[in-house]
């Protein structure tokens, strides 16, 4: 007895911020939504201190809460989540109502209907891990009663079950023609399964826990069956019809993969299927090729893994000719913009370099991408394989003819392009030309990132302090740091960016996150000062950071920024901005009492209290910073 009264003890201690470690804030909020709307019934403790009680959701729930050894509640519930949800959540708050109004709550007793319920949950979870198939003493038993029928009492018996279960009926008269090796009707009857199983999108809607997802189980087993039977053309043809229903229905379902893992499921006997087709070797690679190529939504994945099985030499031979005449022919999608066609042809080239290697003929691959790159800008592929291939020099000079001709419409791969210079730069262990483009770099993307490579390469060409020097001063005034007096680094010889002219010198933010970076609080508050004020507020500063950072040097200045970076998020007056605004009130709070100021901070939460003292949900807030129990003990 005193065990149970010590578990249920925990229970009365718990704080708002111990639930919200458990759960989380929104499911925290929504828990004690639907305690407050009634929706919480028939609670009651359980003998080992649990509480059980039913929650009407979009069903009506049964759900078990228990104190866990961390000190904070663990949930199981009935419900789709199963486990530390809001039914759960709200059952906790029905409890802690009553103690604190000093209501009777019942004991739950043993053969209650709702423990056969969860246990039943959980042994669900278990057979999720369990192989497929009868128990064993449930097969023996079957076995015995099937024994102890004659020929015509069984073929009654499976008349009885076939006219009772229709798929039983279907399965038997699969299973018939399979045997006779006339599989047409079978075949068309599958076809037709496919197609109508296809035909409605997938859909989840996790807010609510519902949702469909087409079920491709039962088509699965068919083809296995066929290809058991020795029917491998057949499984091929049905495998083109499914791969296209499957990429079709994937690309108009609404879910998170759940369709398309169902239509993906099926390929492992598609390319079972294809191994013992009757094609030919190279025929078999162009089959799994073209399902690769027509899948956008990595439905047919598992035939990209075929094509990096061991095959002949003579079938990738034969493939890597037929790619290099689609190349030849390619016109790519009608009415295709540039981008489109351009992945298409680069997918098809891709494709087409693999089979040259695979069937021993690399010497024509570089050749290819020199051609590819001028006609789709694949200028990265074709300097990765020279680079790999050791021949820097040539690499170099696609660099060069590469960024020359995409910088204006493709500066994504000129920028690639900028990095694979600075890789055999470094290769070189030219540390002067690395740390030179790793400037122009941050004059192109100023981050602290960029901050950090500049500072590791002119390091390594012992001109970092200057460096440095001339970077900040680029973040202050404007001026390029290759244009400043006294510059230590080599030009580069690829194009120079210019100062983006949208830029408002200072650029405060950068600087402030490089005083950051570099632990100097006082810069992080002089350029913090100095910051450009927005429309909607202090503009593009992580005020937080900033406070985190001067802490220390600064615990005023810290309070006040989180102080009002919370009173912001008040007035938002939205519970999801309270919760945020406690995060930091919090944070000052800790500063303040390290700060031996716990009295002033008490006296600022209330004065929050009084102001705001109509908003209820921040009031609840409020009183969990102090850590307080959320049932107000009696004297």
């Amino acid at each position: 007895m005193p065990k149970k009264k010590k578990r249920l003890d925990r229970f009365i201690n718990l704080t708002w911020n111990d639930l919200e470690d458990w759960a989380g804030g929104k499911i925290v909020s929504r828990g004690k939504s639907y305690q407050r709307q009634g929706r919480v019934s028939d609670l009651g403790v359980t003998d080992d201190g649990s509480l059980i009680a039913w929650v009407d959701g979009t069903e009506r729930y049964a759900t078990r809460v228990v104190i866990g050894e961390d000190g904070l509640p663990d949930s199981t519930c009935t419900c789709p989540y199963r486990i530390d949800c809001k039914h759960g959540v709200a059952a906790v708050l029905e409890y802690l109502e009553r103690v604190e109004n000093n209501r009777r709550i019942p004991k739950v007793k043993a053969d209650d209907k709702r423990q056969e319920l969860l246990d039943d949950e959980l042994l669900d979870d278990e057979d999720d891990y369990k192989v497929d198939g009868l128990p064993e003493d449930v097969r023996k038993n079957l076995e015995a009663f099937l024994k102890g029928k004659n020929k015509a009492q069984l073929i009654t018996l499976i008349h009885e079950l076939a006219e009772q279960y229709p798929e039983m009926a279907l399965e038997l008269a699969d299973r018939r023609q399979i045997t006779t090796g006339n599989v047409k009707e079978l075949t068309a009857r599958l076809e037709n399964e496919i197609q109508n199983i296809g035909y409605e999108p997938g859909w989840q809607n996790y807010w609510k826990g519902e949702g469909y997802t087409p079920d491709y189980s039962g088509i699965r087993k068919k083809l296995k069956t066929l290809l058991k039977a020795g029917h491998a053309d057949e499984v091929l043809t049905m495998g083109r019809e499914l791969v296209a229903t499957g990429t079709r229905q994937v690309e108009e379902s609404d879910d998170e993969g759940e369709t398309a893992m169902e239509v993906a499921g099926c390929m492992p006997v598609i390319i079972e299927a294809l191994d013992k087709s009757s094609l030919d070797s190279a025929d078999k690679l162009n089959w799994a090729l073209d399902a690769v190529l027509e899948d956008q939504f990595y439905v047919c994945e598992a035939f990209a893994e075929y094509l990096h099985r061991r095959h002949s030499k003579s079938a990738w031979h034969t493939l890597a000719d037929r790619l290099l005449i689609s190349l030849k022919g390619f016109k790519g999608v009608r009415d295709a913009d540039d981008f489109s066609r351009n992945y298409e042809r680069n997918q098809l080239s891709d494709w087409a370099i693999h089979a040259l290697e695979r069937s021993g003929r690399k010497q024509e691959i570089i050749l290819l991408c020199e051609t590819e790159a001028e006609k789709t800008g694949s200028y990265d592929r074709l300097v990765r394989i020279l680079m790999d291939a050791r021949r820097y020099g040539e690499a170099e000079s696609w660099i060069f003819k590469g960024i020359d001709a995409t910088k204006k419409k493709w500066p994504g791969i000129a920028s690639g392009l900028r990095n694979k210079l600075c890789e055999i730069r470094t290769v070189e262990k030219n540390w002067s030309a690395v740390a030179a483009m790793q400037v122009e770099e941050f004059v192109r993307h100023p981050s602290r990132q960029a901050f950090t490579d500049c500072k590791k390469a002119s390091g390594k060409a012992k001109a970092w302090p200057k460096v440095r020097e001339h970077l900040l001063r680029y973040l202050e005034k404007g001026e390029l740091p290759w244009k400043q007096k006294g510059w230590p680094l080599p030009e580069t010889g690829v194009d120079l960016p210019d100062a983006d002219q949208r830029n408002r010198f200072p650029l405060v933010g950068y600087l402030i996150d490089i005083a950051i970076f570099e632990k100097k609080p006082d810069q992080v508050l002089r350029w913090y000062d100095q910051r450009p004020k927005g429309r909607f507020g202090w503009y593009g500063m992580d005020e937080d950071k900033i406070a985190s950072a001067v802490q220390e040097y600064a615990p005023e200045r810290a309070v006040e920024i989180w102080k009002n970076k919370a009173e912001g998020l008040i007035d938002q007056v939205k519970p999801k901005a309270y919760q945020e605004a406690a995060k930091y009130l919090h944070k000052a709070e800790n500063v303040m009492s390290k700060q031996k100021k716990k009295p002033q901070w008490d006296q600022y939460l209330q004065s929050l209290r009084e102001v705001h003292v109509r908003k209820y949900r921040l009031i609840e807030i409020l009183d969990g910073l102090d850590g307080k129990p959320i049932v107000k003990k009696r004297r």
